[in-house]
């Protein structure tokens, strides 16, 4: 039963709100005028017993009528709406109150590390989104945060100079990947992991599975992409409290991480993917 009630719940979460008001709100009035022919005084017998064959078509109606209603709009088409306004809006919106500066009058939680930042996204494909974040200096750094209903992945880049210390030939187009604070003993010793230990480590904690990533490039340089992913048993992009949740998650990691690097040994020429 608890499960069925979650599905309930997210049909309905899944629902405009007008249109949930309006359907609930006809088929619970036709409940309502059932219960007061049935139990209010001074009724004869004839509405008494209108007022009971009303509860029992209303109740049962109303929740097929939920049922139906959830079925259509979580079709996979509103399941990409849901997806793409989450990623463009709601994401967005939390990147830009905390890497950029602050809207005049307002104060931000950290000081800005970009001055500007674009969305770049796809029309026809829901779940990803890139965001390109520039500097003061004009360097671009790429983000890129997917989202498939019951996942969530941050993808940042760094563009260095020369590879980090420790960095050799065996870690060249690795895919490593950490899935959990128990293997921080190996991750603390990865030289891209170096590259802002305290996030990632923070990361780990929060549930994170960190994947790392180096390549060398032509001029003797080197690209870094670090990916942080979270799989979840249960949708959550129907809930109000994880949307904010990831949302704020992929905000404050971003910051943390470009500010941890920006501040460490390596020379960072940009971020591009």
């Amino acid at each position: 039963m608890e499960r069925s009630d979650s599905h309930l719940r997210d049909s309905l979460l899944a629902l405009p709100t007008w249109a949930a008001y309006t359907a609930i709100g006809l088929l619970a009035g036709g409940v309502v005028v059932g219960l007061v022919l049935l139990l209010a005084s001074g009724m004869d017998d004839t509405l008494r017993a209108a007022g009971g064959q009303l509860l029992v078509v209303s109740l049962p109606v109303l929740s097929v009528s939920i049922g139906v209603l959830g079925a259509s709009w979580s079709r996979t088409g509103r399941i990409d709406t849901l997806v793409a306004d989450y990623l463009r809006k709601t994401v967005g919106d939390k990147l830009e109150a905390y890497l950029l500066p602050a809207k005049k009058g307002k104060d931000g939680p950290f000081p800005a590390l970009f001055e500007r930042m674009e969305r770049d996204f796809r029309p026809d494909i829901a779940s990803y989104c890139h965001y390109h974040l520039y500097d003061r200096r004009g360097r671009r750094f790429d983000l890129l945060v997917k989202a498939n209903v019951f996942n969530i992945e941050i993808s940042l880049g760094l563009r260095l100079s020369a590879p980090p210390s420790g960095f050799t030939d065996a870690h060249l187009d690795q895919h490593d990947n950490f899935g959990s604070l128990d293997e921080w003993p190996s991750a603390s010793v990865h030289p891209l992991v170096g590259l802002a230990p305290l996030t990632l480590h923070g990361c780990l904690a929060e549930g994170y599975t960190l994947y790392l990533e180096g390549c060398r490039l032509p001029d003797g340089g080197m690209k870094v992409n670090v990916r942080l992913r979270q799989k979840l048993q249960d949708n959550f992009l129907t809930s109000p409290y994880l949307r904010r949740y990831f949302a704020e998650d992929a905000a404050i990691a971003t910051y943390f991480f470009y500010s941890e690097a920006f501040g460490g040994k390596a020379h960072i020429t940009g971020g591009e993917f």
